[in-house]
């Protein structure tokens, strides 16, 4: 036999009253979006992504919540660079954005114009005027070859990486994968692109017994010399 289920007289009161309640608030002004907090922006700015979302102040959080996985969808194909977005409320009227973003790998520059290059060398089509933070910009690279070196600073030492300026592709005759780097403080890096990755990490020791500030060569073997002086 079946157990039946018996709900007293006072809790199907309390689920009538809930529910008129619930109907009442999401039916009034309240039940619309009052603050708009963003978590977890890099490179990207709060209002960018409250402007992707395009939820306003006209918004109802019901509407927010039921139609997350659709608004979530817009938001990455109108920014790529975001990699998931999520949402949560509290108070009933307070929404909380979470971004998380692909890293910036660094910059290109082409048509008068600086764009961000993310995930395996992903290039957004968005012109900058300038880049935006410290990371490398990078030069006369084929978009294999940037896919590759891009993935390489990803995954250098985080104390080399901030200190990278600028990626060259330099090829020779007797080597195709020759690069060089423009390093921050000063010095200039030769290097393979088949071995840089492994090389770069001795950098800061190399660097740190310079006495002037000129030349680390990484091609071959590990060596170093100053800069040759203007006369």
């Amino acid at each position: 036999m079946k157990k039946r289920i018996k709900i007293s007289k006072n809790s199907f009161i309390f689920i009538i009253v809930f529910v008129i309640v619930l109907i009442a608030y999401f039916g009034s002004p309240l039940s619309k979006v009052r603050n708009i907090n963003v978590k977890g922006v890099n490179d990207l700015g709060a209002q960018q992504i409250i402007n992707a979302t395009k939820i306003d102040d006209n918004s109802t959080l019901l509407n927010v919540l039921i139609h997350h996985g659709s608004i979530s969808k817009r938001t990455e194909k109108k920014l790529p660079s975001v990699k998931k977005i999520s949402f949560g409320t509290h108070n009933l009227r307070d929404l909380t954005i979470t971004v998380k973003e692909y890293p910036t790998l660094g910059y290109i520059y082409k048509d008068g114009g600086y764009y961000r290059i993310i995930n395996n060398g992903q290039i957004l089509n968005q012109k900058l005027s300038s880049p935006i933070g410290n990371y490398p910009t990078y030069s006369n690279f084929s978009s294999a070859r940037l896919k590759k070196m891009s993935n390489i600073y990803a995954g250098l030492p985080s104390n080399v990486k901030t200190n990278v300026s600028e990626f060259y592709n330099s090829p020779t005759k007797l080597n195709p994968y020759r690069i060089k780097i423009d390093m921050n403080d000063g010095n200039k890096v030769i290097a393979d692109m088949r071995t840089v990755q492994s090389k770069l990490k001795y950098y800061p020791g190399m660097a740190a017994q310079m006495k002037k500030k000129g030349v680390i060569d990484l091609e071959i073997g590990a060596y170093s010399y100053p800069f040759k002086d203007k006369k």
